[in-house]
C-alpha cells in the first residue's frame, strides 16, 4: 500500500513538472488526448476546436510575416533599382558634359607655341588638296569685294593672296557645331581657320568658320 502511494505520488509529481514544463499548445494537445476525457467527449471536442484556432492564428500570423517580408524585398529593389537609375544619370550627364566641354575646347580656334593660323576661303577640293584666297579677319565693315562673316558681327577681307594645300590624313577638321570630322566634310566656298606649323605649309587643324 505505501509502494503504490509513493508510486503514486511520483506520477502525480512528474505530471506536474510536466505540465508545468509544456506550453499552453502543448499542454491542451496532451489534455485532450488524456483518458480523462473519455468520459466527456464534448470538453474532447472544445479542445480540439480550441487547437484548431491556435493552428490557424499561427498560418495566419505566419502569413502576415511572409507578407511583410515580400514588402521589405519589394521596397528594397526598388530602392536598387532608383539609385542605380539616379547613378546612371548622374554619370551620363557628367560624362555628357565632359564631352562638351572637350567639344567647346575644341571649337575654340587657338594655336599653340610653333603654328601660326590663316583664314582662308576654299575655291577648290581635289582629294586631299584643296586651293584656297587667303583672307583676314576684320570686325569692321567689309571693305569692297570682301567677303563677310554671316552673323558674326566680324568680316573676312580677301588679302589678294592665293595658297594650295595638302590636307594629312587625319588632320583634326572642326566643324561649325563643334565635333570632329576629317577632310571629307570640307567644300568649296568654305571659309577655314587652318593651323599650320611655323614657316611651313603643313596643315595641324583645321576649323569650319564658315
Amino acid at each position: 500500500m505505501g509502494k503504490e502511494t509513493t508510486k503514486n505520488r511520483k506520477v502525480k509529481e512528474t505530471s506536474e513538472e510536466k505540465k508545468a514544463l509544456m506550453t499552453e499548445d502543448a499542454a491542451l494537445g496532451e489534455i485532450a488526448s488524456d483518458r480523462i476525457f473519455e468520459d466527456d467527449p464534448e470538453l474532447a471536442r472544445e479542445l480540439a476546436e480550441d487547437r484548431k484556432i491556435q493552428e490557424r492564428a499561427r498560418e495566419y500570423k505566419a502569413l502576415q510575416e511572409e507578407r511583410k517580408r515580400q514588402k521589405r524585398k519589394k521596397i528594397i529593389i526598388i530602392l536598387i533599382v532608383v539609385i542605380v537609375v539616379i547613378l546612371g544619370i548622374t554619370l551620363g550627364y557628367k560624362f555628357y558634359q565632359k564631352i562638351q566641354a572637350e567639344q567647346n575646347s575644341e571649337a575654340q580656334i587657338r594655336v599653340s607655341e610653333g603654328q601660326e593660323l590663316v583664314y582662308a576661303e576654299i575655291e577648290l577640293i581635289v582629294g586631299n588638296n584643296i586651293s584656297v584666297s587667303l583672307v583676314s579677319e576684320n570686325s569692321e565693315q567689309p571693305q569692297e569685294g570682301g567677303m563677310e562673316k554671316m552673323g558674326g558681327g566680324s568680316s573676312y577681307v580677301s588679302t589678294g593672296e592665293n595658297a594650295q594645300y595638302q590636307i594629312p590624313v587625319g588632320t583634326t577638321v572642326i566643324t561649325k557645331l563643334g565635333t570632329s570630322a576629317t577632310f571629307t566634310s570640307l567644300s568649296s566656298g568654305n571659309i577655314i581657320a587652318v593651323a599650320l606649323e611655323s614657316g611651313t605649309d603643313v596643315i595641324d587643324k583645321i576649323w569650319v568658320v564658315e
